[in-house]
């Protein structure tokens, strides 16, 4: 019989030609799905094939930014990779990272549909969708956080002190012994946030309940999402790993009910003409916005500015000061350059903001720290808030945007030695602070999404840091030659695990 015969009888017979209609059905739409891919990523960035289901994930490797940095050699300063279910953009270079975020910083201040941001919700300021309640947001946020910032007394200027000085004690309690300063510094950065929200306490590690819980939660909570979450770039692992969702919700509920906790007390008491601490001002802002009926912001949104000013608060600033004390015992050079500024400008006196300007060492030691460490190398992920381009390329609305802030805190260009940690680069000739090397780079982010608590944390790393090493030598163990500077990459990019030996100064 021939071919022609045969196909023929297949589609006559009724039975087969339900067979031909599902094969036809199923052909045509695998083409429509081939030629669809091909459509929209006409005109898009290029970039390096991934795996069925899982994109590119597989080969991220420890060191997420390292590896788009060996891509970007490839590739150039912008190429896509599949993060899982989600397509996403990886940009790298100062240029192209300030025209995203600032030249066109509404196309590109979304956040990406993880699924762990729909748990945190839409409404909130660092994670939720951009639009205009965002920006009237984090307006009202900043004007808030700087009133308090800046009263005539500045309590934090106190608080930090007062925190430098029981991390000192703790240290010098070693006797010289070899230890790793991750906790000591973790439990009093926590001390100095939890008090600038809720107010500012004697010894708060015995006076207030919460304040256990919080350093707890916070600790439990860094680890889990420092792992990564897979269900975030693929959230049919939900139905796969629940407990990864259900982790999720208790630490984030845990949160929530501690700051409602914190609230409710201090409702009990507040005095709109005596605003004591943040969360005063916060209650305060809310009731002004209940009574404007012009006003988008619920007031639960606005008590949740809370949540976003306590981890911006926290974690940046421990993981800093962790770095810090590793770079100044590694380079004791530095450690006594910082001593001697220390010493002819504050001599015993506790440190105060306004002692900055006549630091400029200690100032550019700071940025140094900020600039080696990087903590955040892929700051938090963006996503295209419409359809857009970029440097010539089609950018499709909910594109995840990752920027790659690895290469510009490390760009040989800029720095010329960027893995020697030198804080004498931010000098000028005259030994001052330049201007023009402290804004190359900035591990708070850029644009409309940059870090709300940015001036916060440079204030305590500043007050902290030198408050520390005021009191306190640091050295390296006898056993230990050199350290490697290996990180963690988590929620922020932390040392690994390292020793130093404390003795106090004189």
């Amino acid at each position: 019989m021939s071919m022609i015969q045969e196909m023929s009888k297949y589609f006559v017979d009724p039975n087969t030609r339900i067979q031909a209609t599902l094969i036809t059905f199923f052909t045509t739409l695998i083409g429509a799905k081939v030629i669809m891919d091909f459509v929209k990523r006409d005109n898009q960035p290029p970039g390096p094939l991934g795996v069925p289901l899982l994109g590119y994930l597989p080969f991220f490797g420890r060191y997420p930014h390292l590896t788009f940095s060996k891509l970007r050699e490839k590739y150039g300063d912008i190429f896509s990779v599949k993060m899982g279910s989600f397509p996403a953009v990886v940009i790298n270079g100062k240029d192209l990272i300030k025209e995203a975020f600032v030249g066109r910083g509404d196309d590109f201040s979304g956040r990406p549909r993880f699924y762990s941001n729909t748990i945190l919700g839409e409404e909130t300021m660092s994670f939720g969708v951009f639009d205009e309640r965002t920006i009237s947001h984090k307006k009202m946020a900043a004007n808030k956080l700087l009133e308090f910032a800046s009263a005539r007394k500045n309590p934090i200027e106190d608080i930090v002190d007062y925190e430098a000085k029981i991390a000192v004690t703790e240290f010098a309690q070693l006797k010289g012994k070899p230890f790793y300063p991750k906790d000591i510094i973790y439990s009093g950065v926590g001390s100095v946030i939890f008090q600038i929200c809720y107010g500012k306490h004697t010894n708060i590690r015995e006076e207030d309940s919460y304040f256990k819980d919080f350093i707890l939660s916070s600790s439990e909570f860094s680890e889990f999402v420092g792992t990564g979450n897979p269900v975030d770039v693929m959230p049919w692992m939900r139905f796969i790993m629940p407990w990864k969702v259900t982790k999720f919700v208790e630490l984030v509920t845990s949160f929530k009910a501690i700051r409602n906790k914190k609230i409710e007390e201090n409702l009990e008491s507040f005095c709109p003409s005596n605003i004591r601490h943040l969360t005063d001002g916060i209650i305060a802002a809310a009731n002004e916005h209940e009574a404007d009926p012009n006003s988008t912001l619920s007031r639960e949104r606005i008590y949740s500015t809370i949540d976003d000013i306590m981890g911006a608060g926290f974690e940046t600033v421990s993981t800093l000061l962790n770095w810090a004390i590793l770079l100044l015992t590694a380079y004791p050079k530095a450690q006594e350059m910082v001593h001697a500024e220390i010493d002819n400008v504050l001599g015993k006196r506790p440190p105060r903001l306004q002692d900055k300007a006549k630091m400029p060492y200690c100032m550019a030691t700071v940025h140094e720290v900020l600039r080696f460490s990087n903590i955040a190398p892929l700051a938090i992920p963006h996503a295209a808030t419409k359809d857009t381009e970029l440097s010539g390329y089609t950018i499709r609305r909910g594109t995840i945007i990752i920027p790659n802030m690895h290469s510009i805190s490390h760009d040989k260009d800029i720095w010329g030695d960027p893995f020697n940690f030198r804080p004498d680069r931010f000098l000028d000739s005259e030994g001052q602070l330049d201007q023009t090397t402290t804004e190359r780079f900035n591990v708070f982010s850029l644009g409309r999404r940059k870090c709300l608590g940015e001036f916060l944390a440079r204030m305590e790393i500043f007050l902290f840091l030198t408050g520390i090493f005021q009191n306190c030598k640091f050295t390296k163990p006898a056993n230990v030659k050199q350290y490697t500077f290996d990180s963690i990459f988590g929620l922020t990019n932390v040392p690994a695990y390292y020793e130093t030996c404390a003795s106090i100064r004189d």
